[in-house]
């Protein structure tokens, strides 16, 4: 009988010594998961549709067609199962840690490997989740790094450590832009990979975190996070327009989605003109991308943003031109704070 293993429980083993399998849906999976999951899912998101709906009306009948169905995948499960590797444990769940989990727990059991069936599921680590972050407040110090869009702070965050990067986890951008040639994640997929990287920098004394607003694309940065991102010694990074545009350049034309980029544009007619817009999407046709981002930025962006950026105050200004200096300048404030 495979025993179980409550998530706090699960969160508190050596990472690399464990292998969560979630037998999920892929749908469901997608939304979010347990980082590092590996997803071996009983039912496709059709299957799951059809059991999920003859269970309302004669549960009977749908754990027989749920086993139906788990019966003809039995041996694909088991060649998924050969690739792991038998000094891990593996650790199982679905949506409650009910049949699901139990059935592939029990299955991988019989394989020779260590096996935990997590209590409550997916679920329960949800529910973790958002308790932790409903009242998260940072032990480190935090710097924010702030700047005009395309300023570079991005590209700064990656290359600094240790540092939050809130854009890297939603992927999106942050912008009307923001998601081109990314898949933004969901509200809670966000919080789960925020919280483990908080986790990981749980001793550390000072924090890198690109300034943004409450909401980075769709998802919002949790409250106690956001009030300490504001509280922060703040550096300002400034950046040559030409950068700027070379930037944005890269970040938003380089996807192939110049349709996308165009519907854009049209719904900016009443911050550009409509004459402005027009002609902004002819050069898109043309792939001529740099009057479009130097319009984009000092007509739009710096006009939207630029305001709320000169009223904050700074710890420091440092130039974004050069991005080795920058970054040897925000260390040395690192060791400074």
């Amino acid at each position: 009988m495979v025993n179980k293993i409550t998530i706090e429980e699960a969160i508190k083993l050596n990472q690399e010594e464990i292998i969560f399998i979630d037998t999920r849906s892929p749908k469901e999976f997608e939304e979010d998961n347990i980082p590092g999951s590996i997803n071996i899912p009983i039912f496709s998101n059709e299957e799951r549709k059809i059991i999920g709906t003859l269970y309302k009306n004669n549960q009977i009948e749908a754990y027989k067609e749920g086993f139906a169905v788990y019966n003809k995948k039995i041996s694909t499960f088991l060649d998924q199962f050969e690739k792991f590797d038998k000094s891990k444990q593996i650790i199982v769940y679905c949506w409650r840690g009910g049949m699901r989990s139990k059935t592939i727990a029990d299955l991988v059991e019989t394989r020779g490997f260590q096996t935990l069936q997590l209590e409550g599921g997916y679920k329960k680590f949800r529910e973790l989740i958002r308790e932790n972050l409903k009242e998260y407040k940072p032990p480190f110090e935090l710097i924010v790094i702030q700047g005009m869009a395309g300023s570079g702070k991005t590209d700064l965050i990656k290359q600094l450590e240790p540092s939050i990067d809130l854009e890297g986890l939603a992927q999106h951008r942050s912008s009307l832009f923001g998601a081109l040639g990314l898949k933004p994640t969901s509200q809670k997929m966000f919080e789960s990979r925020l919280w483990y990287k908080l986790q990981e920098l749980k001793n550390e004394k000072t924090v890198f975190i690109e300034g943004e607003a409450k909401k980075v694309g769709d998802v919002f940065v949790p409250t106690k996070l956001f009030e300490a991102m504001e509280k922060a010694k703040t550096i300002l990074i400034e950046t040559s327009i030409e950068k700027r545009v070379q930037i944005i350049i890269r970040d938003y034309f380089s996807h192939e989605e110049d349709e996308k980029i165009k519907k854009i544009i049209n719904k900016l007619k009443e911050h550009l003109s409509g004459k402005v817009a027009d002609e902004l999407c002819e050069f898109v046709d043309k792939k001529e991308y740099e009057p479009v981002a130097k319009t984009l930025l000092v007509d739009y962006y710096d006009k939207q943003y630029g305001h709320a950026l000169e009223e904050m105050k700074y710890y420091k200004n440092i130039n974004g031109d050069n991005q080795n200096k920058a970054i040897e300048e925000l260390n040395k404030i690192k060791e400074e704070i």
